[in-house]
């Protein structure tokens, strides 16, 4: 991972990673294989932010696709690059 991210090892685990790896943890009702295998193949993740990034991305594609919290969770485990794809530029023109 960190040959894919060398940037991870600027980030505090206790300010940065920790609390972004509990939120997505929560959100998509993940356990820690699932969360340890969607961080293994996106792992820039870390480095998102959750307030401005993450939740409005994952809000807006529940809404838009009226998920449900597992099927949300589903789908960002098979397709976690959505997680770094912008909603008004990359994902609303395609739906």
């Amino acid at each position: 991972m960190i040959q894919r991210l060398p940037s991870v090892l600027g980030h505090n685990v206790e300010t940065n990673i920790e609390p972004t790896l509990n939120w997505i943890q929560q959100r998509l009702d993940l356990d820690d294989a699932a969360l340890s295998k969607m961080i293994q193949r996106l792992p820039s993740v870390l480095g998102h932010n959750v307030e401005t990034n993450i939740e409005p991305t994952l809000n807006w594609l529940q809404q838009r696709l009226d998920l449900d919290d597992a099927a949300l969770g589903k789908m960002i485990q098979r397709l976690p690059s959505l997680l770094g794809y912008n909603v008004e530029t990359n994902i609303e023109p395609t739906l």
